[in-house]
């Protein structure tokens, strides 16, 4: 299979808050890998490496190989404006056709990342005078800051022991595992990636069902090239040992799967029969074709034979992947170029797709089921519906569809919304279609966290999950997939949520303080500037780990990655005003918030409670720098870079407290320590930077 890797763009941006560009790398790669590795991408001994750091006063990470195997999505994200391709490749330990993969399967990291800015290669030199005397600079501010704590990845799960009594009214309750692979699950054994206490918390908690991404053709015969599916077999022992583990806690495993995917098209030199719709270089395998639909009916029986506990799948069908003919197509815009499904409805091809896989899993066991997501089916559910299998389950996200007016601009909520609670109308209707079809329905819902603030794994706003969950029963919804990547955090959302798994649930002490504390958050989290585009492109899931850029850096920011300083495509459909109003609302009113918690309380909650308060009011300070930096306001980038400073050093606090805080599955960490130790470092070299510009001023004025 082609994966390609992102083209090479303009130049990076230059980190003008170090010396040089080999410190800047030795300064990130220190926490993340060894120093022999860091030794050999620079041509250089490990001595001097270690001198190098010292120079700098970083700390002693000790990393070993953790980061590679369960961050390496962060060492990439961090050398994406450092090092090229090759030296990102030799520093990884990877080829490219494998950094290409990782690009490609790790839910788009190549779309999120965007180009890879243009670097040179390094090679180690020794500094000027210079540049000795701003490394020392760097140690001075480096000796006031402490990584004691938590370690990355020492993921605390305290969670209430509930007792459910009672019949079931959610049959299905599955949830991405907080810690969980996306790209290569079954390429090591689940024991790597997810423990035995995030399991018993999960039981704990009710939840019955984890998912994970799934592809045909790493798990089964790919009949058309045999050679793509290398190593299949023992991908599939792996995920058969991972369901029979799994079922010790009461815990099924689902497969989200995107298929048929799509080939380059030299692929379709030898196969032209199985040549469907084409989009650039690539080409979709045909499901109106009979031996394409045979090898998703075979490939997921043979999944199933071969892991007979295994829960069962979801699907999307219209999804970012090119998969179906219709997956991208069947709107005049995007007219479908497949000779055959061209004479075909959307709704014909879709509902056959689907019905492949049931078929797959049937011939093993009826009791497994094929849940159809919805997503992106928009004028087409009508008919797709209607036509779906007797035994699949519709799905539909369940904040789709929620009109909203926030500081005098309207909208509407497509997903990933607990500022604003569903379920919405477009889930409401097409749970009737569902229903009025003899088919069952599930919502896809987000009760722990979401874009609006993804890497606080637990924002505190229980009212809202519990006013959902309620809005869910009475919509008689009988299965839950409650997240996405996003979201799958063992904690007190989960417990809440789950006294309407069953009849009756009890165990769940209440916190009074907290609980009119997280009232208060629920309101001021109706001032969050709540825009699609927000979700993806603003400052908020970074948060105090964007650094701040003495000049505009030029470049857009890119899909829930990197922030930059693009307030422009930050602000969505808002007013600049209003955007920046929005979040110091928030602020604002979150603060109230935190005054009514014990300033010594280091529960979970409140230390979460905290960490979306940073998130947020770096948010407002990026806001108030990038506009004081443009405009020449000199003292107010001041300013605002100097309470920037406070929070990253607040976020760093509550990191040493929770390793949780900054941490997404399909993202791995946004922010390491040393990234908001950089920050700090950042912070420093600004205020210094615009103290000297409003020095200048007032020396030109005179």
């Amino acid at each position: 299979m082609h994966n390609p890797l992102p083209a090479i763009g303009k130049a990076a941006i230059d980190l003008t808050h170090f010396p040089t560009k080999q410190q800047a790398f030795i300064f990130r790669a220190y926490e993340y890998v060894p120093s022999e590795k860091i030794a050999k991408v620079l041509r250089t001994d490990v001595d001097t490496v270690r001198h190098a750091a010292d120079e700098m006063g970083l700390p002693d990470y000790c990393p070993g190989d953790l980061w590679l195997k369960r961050g390496y999505i962060t060492i990439i994200r961090r050398m994406w404006h450092i090092l090229p391709y090759g030296q990102l490749s030799e520093l990884m330990d990877m080829d490219e056709k494998t950094l290409a993969r990782i690009m490609s399967e790790d839910d788009f990291l190549g779309i999120k990342l965007s180009d890879k800015p243009s670097c040179e290669k390094l090679v180690w030199r020794a500094l000027n005078e210079e540049e000795k005397t701003r490394t020392r600079q760097i140690k001075k501010v480096m000796q006031s800051i402490s990584i004691s704590g938590k370690r990355p990845f020492e993921f605390d799960y305290d969670v209430p022991k509930l007792h459910f009594e009672g019949k079931e009214r959610f049959a299905t309750r599955m949830i991405y595992a907080f810690s969980g692979l996306y790209n290569n699950a079954f390429d090591v054994n689940s024991e790597e990636f997810l423990s035995d206490e995030q399991l018993k918390a999960y039981q704990a908690l009710g939840i019955n069902g984890i998912w994970t991404q799934g592809l045909l053709s790493q798990l089964s015969p790919f009949p058309f090239d045999p050679a793509v599916s290398a190593g299949y077999e023992k991908r599939l022992e792996r995920l058969k040992a991972m369901t029979e583990r799994l079922a010790k806690f009461g815990i099924k495993l689902y497969l989200y799967l995107n298929e048929p995917r799509s080939l380059p098209l030299p692929f379709f030199e030898k196969h032209p029969e199985l040549l469907g719709h084409i989009k650039g270089e690539e080409g979709c395998l045909c499901t109106s074709v009979p031996q394409v639909r045979d090898y998703l009916k075979n490939a997921v029986e043979s999944v199933c034979r071969a892991a007979p506990l295994i829960g069962g799948f979801f699907t999307i069908t219209r999804s970012e992947n090119l998969t179906n003919c219709y997956s991208h197509t069947g709107t005049r815009n995007e007219p479908c170029s497949c000779s055959r499904c061209k004479n075909a409805s959307v709704a014909e091809v879709i509902s056959e797709t689907i019905n492949c896989f049931l078929e797959g899993a049937q011939r093993v066991d009826r009791n497994i089921k094929v849940f159809a997501w919805s997503w992106r089916w928009d004028e087409f559910n009508e008919d797709i519906i209607p036509r779906l299998p007797k035994d699949v389950i519709l799905l539909s996200q369940s904040e789709l569809d929620i009109p909203f007016e926030i500081g005098g601009v309207n909208g509407n909520v497509l997903d990933y919304s607990m500022s604003i609670i569903g379920p919405g109308e477009r889930a409401r209707r097409e749970w009737k279609i569902a229903r009025d079809c003899g088919l069952e329905v599930g919502a896809k819902v987000q009760i722990n966290t979401t874009w609006e603030a993804s890497t606080v794994p637990a924002i505190p706003v229980s009212p809202s999950v519990e006013k959902h969950m309620q809005g869910l029963q009475q919509e008689d919804v009988k299965h839950l997939l409650l997240s996405w990547t996003l979201g799958g955090y063992p904690c007190n959302n989960i417990a809440t949520a789950a006294k309407y798994f069953f009849e009756k649930c009890d165990g769940q002490p209440q916190n009074s303080a907290l609980y009119e504390a997280e009232k208060q958050f629920v309101e001021a989290f109706k001032e969050f500037p709540f825009h699609i585009g927000v979700l993806y492109y603003g400052p908020q899931n970074a948060g105090p780990s964007t650094l701040l850029f003495e000049k505009p850096t030029g470049y857009k920011t890119s899909m829930i990655c990197f922030a930059y300083d693009d307030l422009e495509n930050w602000r969505a459909i808002y007013p600049l005003n209003t955007f920046e109003e929005q979040f110091s609302k928030l602020c604002e009113k979150w603060e109230v918030g935190l005054n009514m918690l014990d300033e010594k309380d280091d529960s979970e909650p409140s230390i979460m409670a905290r960490a979306a308060y940073c998130l947020f009011k770096s948010s407002l300070n990026q806001i108030r720098f990038i506009r004081a930096r443009d405009s020449g306001c000199f003292s107010d980038a001041v300013s605002a870079a100097t309470d920037e400073l406070l929070i990253a050093k607040k976020m760093l606090d509550l990191m040493n407290k929770n390793a949780a805080i900054g941490y997404e599955a399909a993202n791995h960490y946004y922010y390491s320590k040393g990234q908001l130790i950089e920050k700090i470092v950042n912070c420093n070299y600004i205020i210094d930077v615009f103290n000297k510009k409003i020095t200048e001023s007032k020396n030109d004025a005179q």
